[in-house]
């Protein structure tokens, strides 16, 4: 953030606390934001949380409601559906551009994100673990707008909270190690298709959880 004056830094922090918040559920879909709420969440003035949430409404994950009221924006399942679809086409395209590109020392981090989510479950840190894997693999695809368009979908995706399958724990740390495995071996078609099983196992799951409620 060099460069940038103190307002603009806090803005930056006060738009990413925003997000996570959102992000975990802290601040539900559909419920009311205020300037006043998040500033005292966040102990900042309002002018850098005012800006944050207008970036947040410019991106869509805030709603403006008729009475002019801000809230969080809810997803429906078949947008969701409809936004793992794109993401299938997109992250299986960059998983083949990045394959053989990627540095082996992000590789390597990956394994022990891994490891870990293998031996601490569904921690707060998981989740960070699976947003950041994802990531390296767009920024490695060498496609800047590729990456930022995957980075947008899959934070649309994560607010829907039945997307969090804790009990797919097991089976995602199997998916994400043959990813690694097919990144290092430099084969962009197999990475392409781990990555689109990977997506379509998710799909399959979650479908079938919905159909047992």
């Amino acid at each position: 953030m060099d460069g940038l004056t103190s307002d603009a830094k806090l803005s930056v922090v006060a738009y990413g606390a925003l997000l996570d918040m959102i992000l975990r559920g802290t601040i539900a879909a559909g419920e009311l934001v205020t300037e006043r709420q998040i500033a005292t969440r966040l102990g900042m003035s309002r002018t850098p949380v005012r800006e944050a949430v207008r970036r947040l409404e410019g991106e869509g994950t805030l709603e403006r409601q008729r009475s002019g009221a801000l809230v969080v924006r809810p997803y429906s399942m078949e947008e969701f559906l409809q936004a793992l679809a794109v993401r299938r086409l997109l992250e299986g395209e960059a998983a083949r551009l990045a394959a053989g590109r990627i540095a082996p020392e992000v590789l390597a981090a990956a394994r022990e994100r891994i490891a870990r989510s293998r031996r601490e479950g569904m921690a707060e840190g998981t989740r960070n673990d699976d947003r950041d894997f994802h990531a390296a693999i767009a920024q490695a695809s060498g496609n800047p707008v590729l990456a930022a368009t995957i980075g947008d979908l899959r934070k649309r995706t994560a607010m829907f909270r039945l997307g969090r399958l804790p009990e797919r724990l097991d089976q995602v740390c199997d998916e994400h190690l043959a990813i690694v495995e097919a990144l290092a071996s430099g084969d962009g078609e197999r990475a392409r298709a781990v990555v689109q099983g990977h997506i379509d196992n998710v799909r399959a799951h979650l479908l079938q959880r919905l159909t047992a409620i």
